[in-house]
């Protein structure tokens, strides 16, 4: 290690008008290497712990976080050693020294490593700092390994297989193919899913990947296919003298872990599934003709058309479709899950159907029966949708007009029977009516995490307006609304 020592003094010399020695970052190749450019680190110097610490993944007795805060805003520590938890993207200005005591492969994460010198800084803020530095006008890196002359490799775009569509490159990859190229490319094509993603797609991927987005499988990949990462791994499973074949099944083992998700059918679908559904194709080379200026009625009805085949293949399938279809409102009540069940299997293949879409197709055959939007976002206006493709309902309207229908008749049965309500308790009943309008179904835990519920002063405000017969009230409700 008197290459180690070599250096610290080396730097020192170079900056030997200063009392106080600049703020220095020393790259080691792992976290033992690390721990013993410390121990140099505060010999040489004659310095104590404070001196010179350690900031790595692995840090024990001292929270990295904290450790690189010192290391940014107080006097020390003034060197600061890690691996790789400093190299890209944490932002340490008044650092002047890099020293490089490891190889680097990937030319864009030598370049980024070598960026934690160039940031600039004010004055005051240096001097805060290193109290006799003057200005940084500049930064000294020292090149212990050599790292400076290795050929590195050269930075490439992830997609490398743009002619190759999404479904067939994972399902090759589910076949065995493990090149470089196809693992890049896919790892390309998953982080740009992630970034379209709702949260509901999101949370289907986590439940079927058993808790990986599509960001973290791609993240995967890339860590399996980089050079860095490989012998990253390398070094911790056989130490620094690897051999060949030793070095060749660590990478194996890095690339099929990676892969590994995608063996599994049901991710591999939900994955082509939700892909689709985000795709917009744009045509930016044919040129546009006018054909027709009026809606296709062919396609409207081609919708419609889809969407009854679709109630009739589920019908038996789906908990919200068999309460529709059979009428059975009375034995069984709608829920919020399985609403959002029937929406879901709405837009997955072969269907791609939404609401929105066939209630416009409604509208473009037939404007007289269907009154207004639907409103964005809002599942439950499916059972209007539903409704009316079954007959059931004569006029397709939105779900909250239907709502609001049955609650004023609701609220005549109640006054026919005896019940009045005071301003107070109507001003809950119609809290309560929107809510279920929007969610079909009302619970106790709504009247505490919902705002306009909650506001009112919860599930104990509301048993204390309406009493013991709360429950029986909002169980008779739900189902006049819903039915």
């Amino acid at each position: 290690m008197a290459l180690v020592g070599a250096s610290l003094i080396g730097w020192a010399l170079d900056f030997s008008c200063r009392y106080w020695l600049p703020k220095t970052l020393i790259f080691a190749k792992d976290d033992n290497h690390a721990e013993e450019i410390v121990r140099i680190a505060r010999e040489v110097f004659g310095e104590s712990n404070d001196f010179a610490k350690k900031i790595t993944y692995r840090n024990t007795g001292e929270k990295p976080k904290e450790l690189i805060k010192a290391f940014r805003v107080d006097p020390f520590p003034r060197i600061a050693v890690t691996v790789d938890m400093i190299a890209t993207g944490t932002d340490i200005k008044p650092v002047e020294v890099i020293i490089f005591m490891r190889d680097v492969k990937s030319e864009g994460y030598y370049e980024q490593m070598k960026g934690r010198g160039v940031r600039t800084i004010p004055d005051a803020d240096l001097k805060a700092v290193t109290p006799d530095a003057q200005t940084k006008t500049r930064f000294v890196l020292i090149d212990a390994v050599g790292v400076s002359e290795t050929k590195k490799n050269a930075s490439q775009p992830l997609e490398r297989k743009k002619s190759m569509s999404f479904d067939k490159l994972i399902d090759q990859i589910a076949q065995g193919r493990r090149d470089e190229d196809a693992l890049s490319s896919l790892a390309g094509r998953l982080a740009a899913l992630d970034r379209k993603l709702s949260v509901e797609d999101r949370e289907r991927i986590i439940e079927t990947t058993g808790g990986k987005t599509p960001r973290d499988l791609a993240n995967a990949l890339l860590d399996a296919i980089d050079a860095d990462k490989q012998i990253e791994v390398i070094d911790q499973t056989h130490g620094p003298a690897p051999t060949p074949e030793q070095e060749n099944e660590v990478i194996e083992r890095l690339v099929e872990q990676a892969c590994e998700p995608f063996d599994a059918a049901p991710v591999r679908n939900l994955l082509k599934d939700i892909k689709k559904q985000t795709e917009i194709i744009i045509d930016d080379i044919t040129t546009d003709e006018l054909i027709h200026a009026d809606f296709d009625l062919k396609h409207a009805e081609a919708k419609i058309a889809s969407f009854k085949a679709f109630i009739e293949e589920n019908k038996d399938e789906l908990t919200a479709l068999q309460i529709i279809y059979n009428q059975s409102y009375t034995t069984q009540r709608l829920t919020y899950a399985a609403i959002k069940e029937l929406a879901q299997a709405m837009k997955n293949p072969p269907h791609h159907l939404l609401t929105a879409d066939v209630w416009q197709a409604y509208k473009r055959l037939d404007a007289a029966s269907v009154k207004d939007a639907p409103v964005d976002q809002q599942l439950t206006e499916i059972i209007s949708l539903v409704r009316f493709a079954l007959g059931y309902d004569k006029v397709l309207e939105p779900f909250a007009t239907k709502v609001q229908q049955r609650f004023n008749l609701w609220i005549g049965r109640e006054k026919k029977a005896g019940r009045e309500y005071t301003e107070e308790q109507l001003g809950w009943l119609h809290t309560i009516a929107s809510f279920i309008a929007a969610n079909a179904e009302i619970g106790p835990r709504d009247f505490m995490e919902v705002p306009s519920l909650a506001d009112r002063g919860g599930i104990l405000k509301a048993r204390e307006v309406f009493g013991t017969g709360l429950n029986a009230m909002l169980d008779d409700l739900q189902g006049a609304l819903v039915a």
